[in-house]
């Protein structure tokens, strides 16, 4: 009696896509069906996180190999945005200021800076905006170095990528971060406390990805932004925001005011600087 082997049976096609998460390594299934589109399985896989200050990042793995958006918007991101729009070649971001004094010897470039508000001594520029008019920033070369701000940017320096952004060049950053699958938004704060404007930008960033996957504190921001966008007059809206921030309320007593309008404004540069993570540089 002859013995048929019997017929392996065959699973039919999947009709799925097997995704991996970085952020707990494991894989996962997602059952495709005909009506789910290509737009709608990206969606999926976007993943979002808002830190409302560089202490708070959860650990260095979410960082590495990921677009990761700084914002100081009282004022060193804006300051930033600005010189870069006015043509300056290059921004050096450094901690100290010691370190930046060195920097500007060793290179021969301009030396930007603040501590509490006020312009450093013997700084060419202090930490605001319209400090940097073309005339004085075009072609040069500036080292920074604010309170809060550089501290958040070397936060960053395993990401894959790293953006500047500022309400400034606020449709821009939206534009370049829409098609990163993972991105983190690093809010610089103020002396180690959260600001309210650093986390109304970080909330109208997020809500621009609409991504899936997002973190508590990326869900709070896009609340607040919500509420501050339900307005006929967004930039006044942003202003008064601003205004009554723990950053604002510095500016204001140091006769600021006009630092906080500057910084309110939305989209008066379409750029994107970037942070080399190499050479430390900021450009364009």
């Amino acid at each position: 009696m002859i013995t048929k082997n019997p017929v392996e049976k065959q699973e039919p096609p999947r009709n799925s896509l097997i995704l991996y998460s970085n952020s707990n390594n494991s894989f996962w299934e997602l059952s495709v069906r005909h009506h789910l589109s290509l737009t709608a399985v990206f969606l999926f896989m976007l993943q979002t996180n808002v830190f409302f200050l560089p202490d708070l990042i959860s650990a260095n793995s979410v960082i590495k190999d990921s677009c990761c958006v700084v914002i100081d918007v009282l004022r060193a991101t804006t300051t930033i945005v600005t010189a870069l729009g006015n043509q300056a070649a290059a921004i050096k971001p450094v901690v100290t200021v010691d370190e930046a004094r060195q920097v500007a010897a060793d290179w021969g470039c301009l030396l930007g800076g603040e501590r509490d508000c006020v312009r450093l001594d013997g700084f060419n520029f202090g930490n605001s905006p319209s400090e940097y008019t073309r005339d004085r920033v075009e072609n040069q070369t500036i080292a920074l170095t604010t309170t809060n701000g550089t501290r958040a940017l070397m936060a960053c320096l395993d990401a894959e990528q790293i953006l500047i952004a500022a309400f400034a060049n606020f449709t821009t950053v939206v534009n370049a971060i829409a098609g990163h699958a993972r991105v983190n938004i690093i809010c610089a704060g103020t002396n180690g406390e959260i600001t309210l404007e650093d986390t109304l930008l970080a909330g109208a960033l997020a809500a621009g990805r609409n991504a899936s996957q997002q973190n508590d504190q990326a869900l709070l921001a896009i609340e607040l932004w919500r509420q501050c966008k339900q307005s006929d007059d967004l930039n006044q809206n942003i202003f008064k925001k601003l205004l009554v921030s723990q950053g604002g309320k510095n500016l204001q007593q140091a006769g600021m005011v006009s630092d906080i309008k500057l910084c309110a404004q939305l989209n008066t540069h379409s750029i994107l600087p970037k942070l080399s993570s190499h050479s430390k540089i900021i450009q364009l």
